[in-house]
């Protein structure tokens, strides 16, 4: 039998306006009572059906580092051990036995591997999340740059927490949107709009974006496997509102950037978010309309668009990113010179003479345009790699700062630690290469995440202990490319991309970042011989003999390009 409402001549004002509201208000007390039931039967132990970012965070690392020993475990999560030991007992409540936390002895243990850890993570929805206020308001944001205008009250329901936490999270809001530029405004009976810069708000957006998010082999975007809930909305949202966006991206990078220029594949992945979000936008109706703050240095012009204020900061987002393989440059006179001044002060210190001065002039200007533009911008790509520079090259890193004076002031800008890391890394990759020589090699290929900046020095490094030729370094979410690649020996220096190698099923040799004694001493075992060979005189004379000069040098570059600069 179905309930009626009657209303009769009786039934008074108040009561009829009552009842409409009542009506109105029926959808989403039904909804709210959905997701109350849903908090409550959404775990067989309801007493435990929460986890956070820390539990999350702690999984992974053990997962990666099993076994680990309980007293690095302590010291990098700044934790007791009983706290640690309370968060073991609270993941394994949700793990299968097989794949449970355990201590044994001095060490914390677990046979999850990373299928294991992937599959878990889809298992964790919002229902059994205890979101922390910056994520929240980082997924709100996502959703702000997606949309003209979102309810931020409706939008909360998601995360499952009650309503005050709204209220407690606009300070966190407000304090992340002043920082970049940004603010919110509310439009009357809908909800709030985000406000602000165009251009800023869009690098804003991908930045929170882009650790979501990787690129198959299309160079399509897709959701990244392994990411906790925050990350998971924000990947979904992004990918669903931009997805004739993403499609419309990958064409611009097959037709218009890959004939000219390779872009590494972290430079790869930006362009794509940042294109699909500024198409998107765009179709909209939400265009950079001032270029005043893009004139700062000179670019090179791709003209990717048909509108010249959205090409002149899409010029600078291509200038911000890593390549292997670089376009013909446009310098910037007052840039130009300021590196030629940086070289000079810099080469002064090096234990070998730099004869191939243009590369390295080409290199360092390459690295410092970005860097330049990237402060400008707040695009920070950091690097776990680079946390030891300083200390490995402390006197370089002296030297390299204070030659770094003159652009910082110039630009007023603060290059920061990581991109000082990185240029440190450059210049000491340039005193290897010349006094470096090598002939026939075996073929090592690197797998790793970071950028071509910072793989670049550890390819040199590798060439001045070995006899060896690096066909090219593999990004471990091209992992695919292995296998249309011929190889003697994979080498990496993280112990989640070895995991990963292992999952599938490759051979490897991890070792140190920075090269050890014992890391020199396994890759010889390798069968990696040393690096300086001599040449045959007689054979050398006869490949010569009757070349003119211009084939002499083609010949020299092509098959000695290590021991000829």
């Amino acid at each position: 039998m179905t309930p009626s409402i009657r209303l009769t001549s009786t039934t008074k004002p108040w009561q009829k306006y009552l009842i409409f509201v009542l009506i109105a208000a029926l959808p989403d007390l039904v909804t709210a009572g959905i997701r109350f039931y849903g908090m409550l039967t959404a775990s067989p132990d309801p007493a435990r059906a929460f986890m956070n970012s820390f539990d999350l965070t702690f999984l992974k690392y053990l997962q990666d580092h099993s076994p680990l020993p309980v007293d690095e475990a302590t010291r990098r999560f700044g934790k007791t051990l009983s706290t640690l030991k309370r968060t073991m007992k609270e993941l394994n409540e949700l793990l299968p036995a097989d794949l449970q936390l355990h201590q044994d002895n001095h060490f914390l243990v677990t046979r999850m591997g990373y299928a294991d850890y992937v599959n878990f993570l889809q298992q964790v929805r919002f229902n059994r999340y205890l979101t922390a206020p910056d994520e929240r308001v980082r997924d709100l944001f996502v959703a702000l740059s997606l949309n003209d205008v979102v309810n931020k009250s409706e939008y909360y329901r998601r995360f499952f927490v009650s309503p005050g936490t709204l209220k407690n999270d606009n300070p966190v809001m407000a304090r992340f949107l002043r920082q970049r530029g940004l603010a919110l405004i509310g439009v009357p009976r809908r909800g709030s709009q985000l406000t602000g810069d165009e251009f800023q708000l869009r690098v804003a957006a991908c930045m929170t974006i882009l650790k979501t998010v990787e690129v198959d082999e299309n160079n399509r975007l897709i959701a990244h496997q392994a990411s906790e809930p925050v990350n998971r909305s924000i990947a979904e949202q992004f990918l669903t509102a931009c997805a004739t966006h993403t499609v419309q991206a990958a064409w611009l990078y097959e037709t218009r950037i890959c004939p000219a220029f390779a872009l590494s594949y972290n430079g790869k992945k930006y362009f794509l978010v940042y294109m699909s979000l500024t198409l998107q936008r765009i179709a909209r109706g939400w265009r950079i309309e001032n270029t005043t703050a893009a004139g700062f240095i000179s670019t090179f012009a791709h003209r990717l668009l048909d509108d010249p204020q959205e090409n002149a900061f899409l010029d600078l987002v291509l200038a911000s990113l890593s390549f292997t393989r670089r376009p013909a440059t446009l310098y910037d006179p007052a840039l130009a010179h300021e590196v030629n001044g940086f070289c000079q002060q810099v080469e002064q210190h090096l234990a070998a003479t730099l004869h191939d001065r243009q590369r390295w002039f080409t290199e360092v200007y390459a690295f410092l345009h970005a860097a330049i533009v990237q402060n400008k911008f707040n695009l920070w790509f950091d690097d776990k790699k680079l946390h030891d520079v300083q200390a490995h090259y402390s006197t370089l890193w002296q030297h390299t700062q204070h030659a770094l004076g003159s652009i910082e002031q110039r630009w007023q800008i603060r290059f920061s630690a990581a991109h000082l890391a990185t240029l440190v890394l450059i210049v000491k990759k340039f005193e290897l290469q010349n006094r470096v020589v090598s002939e026939r090699r075996k073929r090592v290929i690197i797998v790793t995440n970071s950028s071509e900046s910072k793989v670049g020095y550890f390819k040199e490094v590798l060439r001045s202990w070995f006899h060896i030729e690096i066909p090219e370094c593999v990004n471990i979410n091209e992992i695919e490319r292995l296998k249309q690649q011929p190889f003697d020996l994979l080498i990496t220096f993280t112990n989640k991309i070895s995991s990963y190698l292992k999952y599938h099923h490759l051979d490897y040799v991890k070792v140190n970042f920075h090269l050890t004694q014992d890391d020199i001493t396994l890759l010889r075992q390798c069968g990696l011989s040393r690096a300086r060979k001599k040449i045959p005189v007689g054979a050398f004379v006869e490949q010569i003999q009757g070349m003119d000069g211009e084939r002499l040098r083609a010949f020299l570059e092509q098959h000695y390009a290590d021991l000829f600069i």
